[in-house]
């Protein structure tokens, strides 16, 4: 059975990466607005998204 201190590690684990992933992203589709492949719209949508997801990250 897994120990509540390995479940909270692996629940900061996913927490780091969703951060991170969503960091990514985020840098990911400014280089694509910049570089026309998505439009401006598309590059606030994702943004709005990754932002939500690195406040959860952050949060607890």
């Amino acid at each position: 059975m897994t120990s509540a201190k390995t479940l909270t590690a692996l629940e900061a684990n996913r927490r780091y990466t969703d951060l991170k992933d969503a960091e990514g992203q985020m840098s990911q589709a400014r280089r694509d607005l910049e570089a026309g492949v998505i439009t401006e719209a598309e590059y606030r949508n994702i943004c709005d998204v990754c932002v939500k997801i690195i406040r959860a990250s952050q949060d607890s």
